[in-house]
């Protein structure tokens, strides 16, 4: 964890992040046989992940980014997902490794040659990696806090929808998150440029039974859960003036949106980030997802606020927040 955690310590100076890098693809268009989307599994994944319109401009005409259920730092879904099906698991996928390609909406049954498998044959595994270029291009040094967010956002996400999902011992592994997907690191560029992809980086890996039953009222829920729009806590925030509760996660975070909100929840910074403080990430981000699925599901308006940074003033430097708009407050 040494790198990271240094790649963590600078992600939290306050130096802005300067300029919008090229970004780079969506998503990497892996090689292989495109198969049905089936079972339990890919089902949810293909739920969570399926576009459901554009995001809007302030203007309110769409932008080319699609919405997805799973909410992203600032759009980037950097996420993609990976599903790993032991020999002897049977119907409805075959043995091999699969990607979702959300553009296309389908899986895609990859040809690299496959390693052995530790799984039992009546699991499958669901593998989530980053593709770093979109969140990097737009937040620079801020990007690796942000990509433990989007992915713990998505892990709680399935976790919810197929109750019988589990993670392993070393779910966070980095080393067994790459083994599991037989592939490199993502600094070994030339691995993945000369297959025609850019790099990911694979985080964590989720296990599910054979073919269990998918949570039909979360997924309803999820599925539906939009981000309140930017404009409805400006207007809530020009209504209700005077000291707000948002007030120090609007500081630190240089998000003047945040002072709209009815309610902030937020997450201390941890005071060290080797490898116990970067497993507490994970746990912040994880607790501020089912949060924030646990509040949209009665009715309320929640959006993340990342992008945090420390300043000698700050007392409780914090990491991660949720805004919310009670009774999702009309705009």
């Amino acid at each position: 964890m040494t790198s990271s955690a240094a790649l963590l310590e600078t992600a939290f100076s306050p130096d802005l992040p300067g300029d919008p890098l090229p970004p780079g693809p969506r998503e990497n268009r892996w090689p292989g046989e495109p198969v049905e989307i089936s079972g339990t599994a890919a089902t949810a994944i293909h739920r969570l992940w399926r576009a459901r319109g554009h995001h809007p401009r302030p203007d309110g005409t769409p932008t080319t980014i699609p919405r997805r259920a799973v909410p992203s730092a600032g759009g980037s879904y950097p996420v993609q997902w990976h599903l790993v099906v032991p020999p002897g698991h049977g119907q409805p996928l075959s043995e091999g490794r699969y990607v979702y390609h959300p553009s296309d909406e389908m899986l895609v049954r990859r040809s690299e040659p496959r390693g052995p498998s530790r799984l039992a044959p009546d699991h499958v595994e669901v593998v989530l990696t980053v593709q770093p270029g979109r969140t990097f291009g737009r937040y620079r040094h801020r990007a690796w806090p942000l990509w433990v967010a989007d992915a713990a956002y998505a892990l709680e996400a399935l976790l919810l929808l197929v109750p019988d999902a589990y993670l392993p011992e070393d779910w966070s592994d980095l080393a067994a998150a790459r083994r599991a997907l037989g592939l490199p690191r993502a600094a070994q560029a030339a691995w993945w440029l000369e297959r025609g992809l850019v790099p990911e980086i694979a985080l964590a890996r989720i296990r599910v039974h054979r073919d269990p039953r998918l949570d039909e009222v979360a997924s309803a829920a999820i599925c539906s859960r939009r981000s309140p729009g930017l404009d409805r806590f400006q207007k809530r925030r020009d209504q209700i003036p005077g000291t707000r509760p948002g007030a120090q996660a609007a500081r630190q975070s240089g998000q003047s949106w945040v002072l709209g909100a009815d309610r902030v929840i937020g997450w201390p910074r941890p005071p060290r980030l080797d490898a116990t403080g970067y497993a507490r990430l994970w746990q912040i981000h994880r607790q501020a997802a089912r949060h924030t699925y646990s509040l949209t599901a009665r009715g309320h308006g929640v959006r993340a606020v990342s992008g945090f940074c420390t300043r000698p003033m700050d007392t409780r430097p914090l990491v991660h927040a949720i805004a919310i708009l009670e009774n999702g407050a009309a705009a």
